[in-house]
């Protein structure tokens, strides 16, 4: 059983502060990183209508992968600059909804998630640091979410 930390990496929010808080946790627990993104979908028809004014929504969906991907590769190059050790993994989907299937995994000791420090940071981000903090007392948390300033 391999304990890991997992620290969520997302485009626009900094991760330096992040990576090293996680890093000298997983130090101290004798755990792996794992780097997580999540590449959002979207589902609904009102959303696919609203982004084929941006584009068709293949291309539009493409575009926001290779954000994410192109993000956390810098995420990975900095953690080779500095000789921390890292896998990745990119998820589909919310980004609470990801949260919540990682921490189920019961080698998942904490899981560490950059705090926004500007308004233009994601709301939807904000949002689901809120949810964690109303609903800590959930019983299909397994493991701590902490929440790291990333100035």
């Amino acid at each position: 059983m391999e304990k890991k930390i997992v620290i969520l990496i997302h485009p626009g929010l900094p991760y330096r502060k992040t990576i090293r808080y996680g890093s000298e946790r997983a130090r101290e627990m004798g755990a792996k990183l794992l780097l997580l993104s999540v590449i959002p979908e979207f589902e609904s028809h009102t959303t696919a209508v609203a982004l084929y004014e941006f584009g068709p929504y293949g291309a539009v969906s493409k575009k926001f992968e290779e954000d994410i991907t192109g993000f956390l590769e810098r995420a990975v190059q900095f953690c080779l600059d500095n000789g921390i050790t890292a896998d990745t993994r990119v998820e589909r989907g919310d980004i609470e909804e990801a949260i919540k299937q990682v921490v189920r995994d019961r080698n998942v000791r904490l899981v560490v998630v950059p705090t926004p420090t500007k308004e233009v940071h994601h709301a939807a981000f904000i949002e689901t640091i809120r949810q964690f903090a109303h609903n800590m007392l959930d019983h299909e948390l397994r493991c701590p979410v902490v929440s790291v300033l990333a100035t």
